[in-house]
């Protein structure tokens, strides 16, 4: 019987991980420690569901990345992922119900090219697509495409719900395609896969340090980045970001403040060093949650333990990580400002 010897590749992967969380250059206190080592089991169920994306191109179906993916890699706790795997050049066609979420985009990503697989080849808000009752359809081909992202975007998940869509091959496909009989796993075919599983659980491992190299240097300082910019994750074209990492020591607090600027959606995401979220710790605020001031602008506060404002969110235990704000549809003039600041300061 063929045995595969790419899994020694995924043990040496997985060694790599924890390597890099174990040796951070940062100091790591025991509740780093702990979320660090959670942080490369959410790796490796990442990476092992996106190796398991449908293997026959002709008969494609999304994948929902649940909450084990969807909390690494900077992913948006408001955002629901599903993704797809595309042949370049193929016809496809997404159709379905848009549901209730404030905002559904579909955007195609290029497998290679100058900008690796992050190349945004196509997008499109589903608004612009739907009918009376909230149906649409979008075909989509393009000579580089490899996956296809629908995001939807969530204020209040309790008071909104999913839309539900397909993906299906259009046309004629060669030796039979969709009317054919199903691919079915190869010896060869998975070999790949697990190589690729692999590989990335090696590059997610080393997010922190290929995500704007150098900011690590300067943090609690907001930075403009477009979609372009980030070149070590797979972003939306229909947002703007603003990143900084944070750091804080002792009885410290970062008091954050801006004035947001109209769009339909925006928040805020609190993340560990290696990028990834909690949201059973507050960890997330959007437009809808927030307290504003009287002049429209807002203060939000990052500290361990909980100061008495209305907008915080928690560190919980951990002295450094990154902030994201997302901004859908909106390019802010002014970034928002960090202050670093005694806690007892705002619990006064």
């Amino acid at each position: 019987m063929p045995q595969s010897s790419n899994w020694s590749q995924v043990c040496d992967a997985i060694a790599f991980a924890n390597d890099k969380v174990t040796n951070d250059p940062d100091p790591l206190n025991e509740r780093e420690a702990a979320d660090g080592q959670q942080y490369v089991a959410r790796m490796l169920t990442a990476v092992s569901d996106a190796s398991l994306l449908t293997i026959d191109p002709f008969r494609p179906r999304f994948l929902p990345m649940l909450e084990s993916v969807r909390y690494v890699g900077a992913a948006g706790p408001d955002i629901d992922y599903d993704v797809a795997i595309v042949l370049p050049g193929a016809t496809y066609c997404i159709e379905g119900n848009r549901g209730t979420a404030t905002f559904v985009g579909i955007a195609v990503y290029a497998h290679d090219g100058d900008k690796g697989a992050t190349a945004i080849v196509d997008h499109v808000d589903v608004d612009t697509l739907v009918d009376a009752e909230g149906t649409f359809r979008y075909e989509f081909s393009h000579p580089q495409a490899a996956r296809v992202i629908v995001r939807q975007y969530f204020h209040d998940r309790t008071l909104q719900h999913r839309g539900n869509w397909s993906i299906s091959f259009v046309g004629d496909a060669p030796e039979g395609g969709a009317n054919g009989p199903q691919l079915l796993p190869t010896v060869d075919g998975m070999e790949a896969r697990v190589t690729n599983l692999a590989q990335s659980l090696r590059w997610n491992a080393q997010l922190n340090d290929l995500w704007i190299p150098g900011s690590r240097a300067t943090p609690n300082e907001f930075m403009r980045l477009t979609p372009e910019d980030i070149v070590a994750a797979i972003t939306n074209p229909d947002v703007m970001y603003s990143f900084t990492w944070w750091r804080l020591g002792q009885g410290e607090a970062l008091l954050i403040e801006f004035t947001p600027p109209e769009t339909r959606y925006w928040g805020l995401q609190l993340c560990d060093r290696w990028f990834q979220c909690f949201p059973d710790r507050r960890t997330n605020l959007n437009d809808q949650y927030v307290q504003r001031e009287a002049d429209g602008s807002v203060r939000i506060a990052i500290s361990e333990d909980d100061p008495g404002m209305p907008n915080w969110l928690e560190t919980s235990g951990h002295q450094i990580g990154t902030l994201f704000f997302r901004w859908l549809n909106a390019d802010p003039t002014i970034q928002p400002t960090c202050r670093v600041v005694p806690l007892a300061e705002l619990s006064a």
